[in-house]
């Protein structure tokens, strides 16, 4: 019984979005969503933020380095004395440098997009 009452309302449901659908006028303009500010640093900022935003860049940069030699140092020492636990770390810890660099590519893009140069 609660399945068929469950069957109907949902043809029910979609009848009725049909419906509303069919109604509406086809020659409706896309409606389009831009800023009509373009984001800008206020007066005497811009130099600084471009300082920090590239030490930050470096660090990130150099930290992603350095546990990538480390995480393959250990897997090296792993091997070399028959450490299993050192190369699974290792590995381990290559997988998150590679996981990390994604997403610090990834956040560099949503960055420049939100600041950007200009109005896009």
């Amino acid at each position: 019984m609660k399945a068929a009452v469950r069957a109907a309302s949902t043809v029910a449901f979609v009848a009725a979005g049909l419906v509303v659908l069919t109604a509406l006028p086809a020659t409706a303009a896309p409606v389009e969503l831009t800023a009509a500010v373009c984001p800008e640093a206020p007066p005497g900022v811009q130099a600084f933020a471009d300082q920090v935003t590239a030490w930050v860049k470096w660090g990130v940069l150099a930290l992603i380095g350095i546990a990538a030699v480390v995480s393959l140092g250990s897997i090296l020492v792993g091997r070399m004395f028959s450490h299993p636990h050192a190369s699974r770390y290792g590995a381990m810890g290559i997988a998150v440098v590679v996981m990390v660099a994604i997403t610090y590519t990834v956040i560099l893009v949503i960055l420049g997009s939100i600041t950007g140069s200009g109005c896009t």
